[in-house]
């Protein structure tokens, strides 16, 4: 079994951990030191000052644009990538909860140059405590500067980058620049011992590409010699890499661009030939793919991710750890021993993208931090390197989650308490959320899916377990990656077990109870809180309130009620404001009677049952939750039911608002009192697409439901399957440029949205 299952067993350790204690254990490649004493990062890198230009789009070729109006460069602010990474380093190694046994000191490598920016760039290093002894001055050559284009609605950025000092001014390394008039003569070069003297105090040693290689490589080969671990940062200029320096590294870290570049330098005519161990590899990977894809979604492709790791270690590297962006990262580690893979951390409540520039640097700073800590943790947290690693990662992402909240490379870059709050509020978040199979947090709610499709397709279940029961459909149930709650149907769920018993299971399966929904018998075939019999009609409103003390036992707040028969068939049936009356009295009695619990009705327009219900419409349910007047009186909206009304979900969503107290997920072809249980965004992407936007400008807050039946399909897979389309849908509506929205909304620009659709729904 891949180790990227540990993942799902470890997210919710506390990253603290691993900036607070230390014990013996060893990277997967050189040694660090296991005593509580005075350590160091070396960061050997480029520094520019960055100019930042505010546009409202990347131009196209041979176009001028403007900057967006009202809009000013932002210019001499400190950045490169190895000016980042050591700030990042320093920052994210200093808490002011920090003991002297904790310390963590950073290093500055690097070539500042001739000009007033180099004031610039050695205050910025300085004033956040890291070292730069060992740092020159070019004599020829101006510093480094960024040219940063920024789209701030998205975040997104695209630079041009001058090198000055960062590539010229390495002649005492034996760089050769053949513009220089003082090249270094022969005695005046750095010795290979004069550099192992140099790093010789450090304990780990993190590179980029934005310097000479030949730099690189010098580094790397002493770190090597001194069992110091080595993390090269792909990012930087495209060029082709030394076979040796891939060999002196023990972390090589692209982006899935900078993968598939690097890879494609060293394509081989002998790469498919098999070698000893393959199958075991071939094994490994496939498992990946089968595990790790689901989760990431298709807009990566994970088998090609992991062929271009695997030619990388083919011609010499060693662990290959790929940033995804908001997909995650992906290590794939030393001959495949195991593939590792880590979520991409959710955003802080309330923040929003505002500039990615230093997001990669500042994940890692973090990981580097993180692994140079890698003995801290408790036996009972840490048992092997994959852990750890997992743990690394997870607090790379973190970090790099902080830093995309803020404009600005340095800026940006977050604290170690910052992290550390983000990690705990998350860690906190997700206590509540436990996952059936799989942990997953990088979504901000929680999943729940229809425990009655786990009757279907029995011929698919392994073992010989009858399927008869609910306790027996929630341990299905269970087995579904990324689930995280249960929505029971009062009474219908509770003939055979009673409320404690099923807390039990629910606990027993790592699972939590998301909403009780009221399942009316067939008793009130002629209405339920419409019945015309005042008996029954007190019946039917004190098995509602019963489903209210289900709930409060089950350990959640949330009643969903949907009557299959409070409604009509024909004209003339039934007196239209009695009923609608009844409906208000009933609710209102419910919420007086549990007003912590939160009460909310699932209108349909009709069904088999009822021609015509009395709530018809998402605007009649507007209407009522006025009438009824309470706080916790909302409503739940069911994607099928809101299709079968003739609405567009997007607009009932943003009509409701925050009285909006769950969602149920589907789709349909939307025929005559049709309510097919499709899949979610399989016939209507467009329509899924502006629900999930809809959600996020509402604010959120419940589950997520799916709603669906899948009598043909594996009932599990079909959940897998539509968890990680809302995710898409999810990501896809928060890159949607608001500038870009606001524009088509006031000219009603049919054309540009469905272009913005069209675009949005490619990234899925």
């Amino acid at each position: 079994m891949i180790q990227s299952v540990k993942l799902f067993r470890f997210l919710l350790l506390s990253i603290s951990a691993i900036i607070t204690c230390s014990g013996d254990s060893s990277s997967g490649g050189r040694t660090l030191s296991s005593q509580k004493t005075i350590r160091s990062i070396l960061v050997a890198g480029s520094l520019n000052v960055d100019t930042f230009l505010p546009i409202s789009r990347f131009p196209s070729s041979g176009e001028n644009l403007t900057l967006l109006p009202n809009t000013h460069p932002l210019v001499d602010v400190p950045g490169g990538k190895g000016c980042n990474q050591a700030i990042a380093c320093a920052k994210l190694s200093s808490s002011t909860q920090q003991t002297q046994q904790e310390i963590l000191r950073v290093a500055f490598l690097g070539q500042f140059g001739n000009d007033s920016a180099s004031q610039i760039l050695q205050s910025a290093l300085t004033s956040n405590n890291v070292n730069i002894d060992l740092c020159g001055k070019s004599k020829q050559h101006p510093s480094g500067r960024g040219y940063v284009m920024i789209v701030p609605d998205s975040g997104e950025v695209s630079a041009v980058i001058s090198p000055g000092s960062n590539f010229y001014g390495w002649s005492k390394w034996g760089v050769k620049n053949p513009t220089d008039n003082d090249q270094q003569q022969p005695n005046e070069l750095l010795t290979d011992d004069e550099i192992k003297q140099m790093i010789s105090p450090h304990s780990l040693l993190q590179l980029q590409c934005e310097i000479p290689d030949l730099v690189n490589k010098r580094l790397a080969s002493a770190a090597n010699k001194l069992n110091i671990p080595v993390i090269l940062d792909v990012g930087g200029e495209d060029r082709h890499m030394d076979r040796e320096l891939l060999q002196y590294c023990d972390y090589l870290i692209p982006n899935e661009t900078e993968l598939e570049r690097l890879a494609g330098h060293y394509a081989d005519e002998n790469e498919n030939e098999r070698q000893q161990g393959d199958d075991k590899i071939e094994t490994t990977v496939q498992q990946a793919i089968d595990e790790i894809q689901p989760l990431i979604g298709q807009s990566l492709h994970v088998p090609t991710l992991l062929q271009h790791a695997r030619r990388l270690q083919k011609n010499g590297a060693n662990n290959v750890l790929i940033t995804l962006g908001s997909h995650g990262s992906l290590l794939v580690k030393e001959d495949v021993s195991s593939i590792l893979y880590q979520p991409s951390c959710p955003l802080p409540p309330g923040s929003r993208v505002v500039d990615e520039t230093g997001a990669g640097d500042c994940y890692r700073a973090g990981f580097a931090v993180a692994l140079l800590q890698q003995q801290c943790g408790s036996s009972k947290d840490v048992s092997d390197d994959d852990e750890i690693l997992l743990h690394c990662m997870k607090f790379g992402s973190a970090a790099g989650a902080l830093a995309v909240t803020k404009e600005g490379a340095v800026p940006s870059i977050p604290t170690l308490d910052d992290v550390k709050a983000l990690s705990a509020n998350g860690e906190t978040a997700m206590k509540c959320i436990p996952r059936g199979g799989a942990d997953d947090d990088a979504f901000p709610f929680m999943f729940g899916s229809r425990i009655n499709s786990m009757k279907d397709r029995l011929d698919l279940v392994s073992d010989s377990s009858p399927m008869r029961s609910p306790r027996d459909w929630l341990r299905r149930q269970a087995t579904i990656r990324g689930l995280g709650c249960v929505d029971f149907n009062y009474p219908q769920h509770f003939h055979d077990w009673d409320a404690k018993e099923a807390k039990q299971a629910l606990d027993e399966a790592n699972l939590v109870a998301g909403a009780v929904c009221l399942r009316y018998p067939s008793t009130f075939a002629r209405g339920a809180m419409n019945h015309p019999d005042p008996k029954l009609r007190r019946e039917a409103i004190e098995i509602t309130k019963q489903a209210a003390e289900v709930a409060k036992i089950l350990g959640c707040n949330e009643v969903v009620v949907w009557s299959a028969y409070d409604g009509y068939d024909y004209p003339f049936q039934v007196d239209y404001k009695d009923k609608w009356n009844q409906i208000v009295e009933a609710f209102q009695e419910c919420c007086d009677a549990y007003p912590d619990i939160k009460w909310s009705l699932e209108f349909k327009p009709t069904d088999e049952n009822t021609r015509f219900f009395t709530v018809p419409s998402t605007g009649a349910a507007m209407l009522l939750l006025k009438d009824i007047d309470r706080d916790n009186m909302g409503l739940t909206l069911d994607m099928g039911h809101m299709l079968m009304a003739g609405e567009n979900p997007g607009q009932s969503i943003a009509m409701v608002g925050d009285k909006l107290f769950g969602i149920q997920l589907n789709d349909g072809y939307t025929r005559l009192a049709a309510e097919d249980g499709m899949m979610f965004g399989s016939v209507h992407p467009s329509l899924a697409l502006e629900a999930m936007y809809q959600l996020r400008q509402i604010d959120f807050k419940g589950h997520l439901y799916f709603d669906t039946f899948p009598q043909r399909s594996d009932p599990v897979k079909e959940a897998e399957y539509n968890i990680q389309r809302v995710k898409d849908f999810w990501n896809a509506a928060g890159r949607m440029s608001k500038s870009g929205l606001e524009r088509i909304a006031s000219e009603h620009d049919a054309i540009g949205a469905l272009e913005l659709v069209n675009q949005s729904l490619r990234e899925c």
